[in-house]
């Protein structure tokens, strides 16, 4: 297949999109809790949003120096908010380190599995 201009677009459309996606989900109004609730499920999600963010950024080519404060200040941004907001979520610093350790496990993982600098990803 031969490579297109749009391609090169693909990820950096994605990370942008991600991003927007952890302030929407993190700052909308929440769900009833399920019938079952589990402490940790919470902890889950800021993990899981973002690893999402460091790894989709990481493979875009921001990395070290840029890629952790800006995660942290997404990670920061979002908790002070949460709490500001009329409906009911909660900041907490729990969530915090939550979202720093998603952000570490995210960039890292995408180091090992995604090109070397320099490399074309072979999707492109």
């Amino acid at each position: 297949m031969e490579p297109t201009v749009a391609r090169p677009l693909v990820l950096p459309l994605l990370a942008w999109a991600w991003t927007v996606a952890i302030f929407v989900a993190l700052w909308m109004p929440p769900p009833p809790p399920p019938e079952i609730v589990w402490w940790w499920w919470d902890k889950l999600v800021h993990f899981g949003l973002m690893a999402g963010f460091g790894g989709l950024w990481t493979w875009c080519g921001v990395r070290g120096a840029r890629l952790w404060p800006l995660g942290v200040l997404v990670g920061a941004v979002t908790e002070v908010v949460q709490g500001l907001l009329p409906w009911e979520r909660h900041s907490s610093w729990d969530d915090f380190a939550f979202d720093v350790l998603g952000l570490v496990a995210g960039g890292v993982l995408a180091r090992l599995v995604g090109p070397r600098r320099g490399e074309r990803p072979p999707w492109w």
